[in-house]
């Protein structure tokens, strides 16, 4: 095991146990790159729902478990106060698209469930501008959100008129057992407690209720081929999971995982050559081309290594 000197030494940063064993016994498998003289100002503009912001966290895989997560990382308050203070009018211009893979998804859930969506109460964690909650509407579900950017939650209420709770989901927010299907696209390995929030979430399912996970996936094969070009290595995200490991994390925590299958994404063409171009620098080329011919909002329906699991509380 070794640690990081330096800047990460500094009050900005926390050394933590593994978030799925508790080991702390780990190889480092990316060094950091902070600058030296980082600040709180200069963490918390990565912290952005649609941030672009490149890798420079040490990460580390538990000899124990073989979770892979960031350690140090930033202390876990600047975290929330970051998020709670974001805004990103960048992400919610592209909800069209989220709404559409949205609802593709939640039907896929409702398939695999075998019950249908009507009235039956559905909550997202981490909902963002509230394209979730928009599509699960659509189905039948009676949607709520809970987001800890007041921006996006503002957001999503004005646009949409969606029931979205601002802040993290802590304990009392809602009654045990209140809801048949709850959802984080995207969200979990952004999360400094997963085993905390997940315990949670466990608590306000009802028996036999359904909990979807999206995650970008580091042993997914378009990982390894891309290796440090994956566009997910990225500041925000705190966790690293793997097939493996996200069926640990989640049976852990009680839950029985139904389904684990690739999350495939539609989101215009345009948006998807600006995300992609740090990463993959060739299709720079595109962006001219596609804005002279008229396709930068065409939808574009991709795979980069996330990944859906499906799974339900155990009951009736």
């Amino acid at each position: 095991m070794t640690s990081t000197k330096t800047t990460q030494e500094s009050s900005l940063f926390e050394q933590i146990d593994c978030p799925l064993c508790g080991a702390n016994d780990y190889d480092v498998i990316k060094q950091s790159r902070y600058p030296a003289g980082i600040t709180a100002q200069d963490l918390s503009r990565s912290f952005s729902a649609s941030s672009a912001h490149e890798l420079l966290d040490q990460v580390v895989c538990c000899r124990k478990c073989s979770m892979k997560y960031v350690n140090p990382r930033p202390r876990a308050e600047l975290i929330i106060d970051s998020y709670s203070s974001a805004e990103d009018p960048t992400f919610v211009a592209q909800n069209d698209g989220r709404i559409h893979t949205f609802k593709k998804y939640l039907s896929k859930v409702l398939a695999i469930d075998g019950r249908p969506a009507g009235g039956r109460k559905y909550l997202d964690i981490g909902c963002a501008g509230g394209a979730s909650l928009v599509a699960a509407r659509s189905l039948g579900f009676e949607p709520t959100g809970v987001e800890p950017s007041r921006w996006m939650a503002d957001f999503g209420r004005r646009t949409y008129n969606v029931n979205i709770h601002d802040g993290i989901l802590v304990p009392g927010m809602f009654p045990e057992s209140s809801f048949d299907v709850i959802t984080m696209w995207d969200v979990l390995e952004h999360v400094p407690d997963p085993k905390g929030l997940l315990d949670l979430i466990r608590s306000l399912l009802r028996p036999g209720g359904v909990f979807v996970v999206t995650y970008p996936d580091a042993g997914a094969w378009i990982t390894k081929l891309l290796g440090d070009r994956w566009p997910f290595w990225l500041s925000v995200h705190l966790l690293y999971y793997e097939p493996a490991t996200i069926r640990r994390q989640l049976q852990e925590a009680g839950f029985q995982v139904k389904a684990l299958k690739p999350y495939l994404q539609t989101l215009p063409l345009g948006y998807v050559i600006e995300r992609a171009k740090p990463y993959v620098p060739p299709v720079g080329w595109l962006a001219p081309v596609v804005n002279a011919i008229g396709l930068k909002q065409t939808p574009l329906t991709y795979h980069a290594g996330q990944t859906f699991v499906v799974s339900h509380k155990p009951g009736a």
